[in-house]
């Protein structure tokens, strides 16, 4: 097992975690109440930040990945759409780096991509199959299961 591996699988996990708060349920806005409104445009706001910080973290993700030289099919065919790649280094940088303007181009490409939203959750996905096949985690957590019972 490589340990370059599992310090990406780490990196992979700290997006994840991040990426079950995104997947929380959005508030509904129905009948127009103030209160009620600021408080549930508070709440999409808060999802999408946490939505922001999950796209740039699985770029740390794809860099990892490529600085490792690692070799799987279906990430690989994921990655090799360049212009989303790109898009998300973009994005990640704008999370990350002090941008004067709030909603920089930088972002605004990435988001308004045909289909992103489908291509980031499928590279998720890749990379969790990834790790599944490659790093004996269904052991380690079956040896927890017996240990514990």
């Amino acid at each position: 097992m490589s340990p370059q591996l599992v310090a990406l699988h780490k990196h992979w996990c700290t997006a994840d975690a991040v990426k079950q708060f995104v997947s929380a349920e959005l508030p509904n806005i129905d009948n127009f109440d103030a209160e009620k409104w600021i408080k549930e445009i508070g709440s999409m706001a808060s999802t999408l930040h946490r939505m922001s910080v999950w796209y740039s973290l699985i770029y740390v993700v794809v860099e990892g990945y490529k600085e490792l030289k690692c070799s799987n099919e279906a990430v690989d065919e994921l990655l090799g759409n360049e212009e989303y790649v790109d898009f998300l280094r973009l994005f990640r940088n704008a999370t990350f780096h002090y941008q004067k303007d709030p909603l920089t181009e930088k972002a605004q490409k990435f988001l308004i991509a045909k289909d992103s939203e489908i291509w980031i959750r499928e590279l998720n996905s890749a990379f969790e199959k990834l790790f599944l096949d490659n790093l004996p985690i269904r052991e380690f957590i079956n040896a927890v299961k017996v240990e514990d019972a």
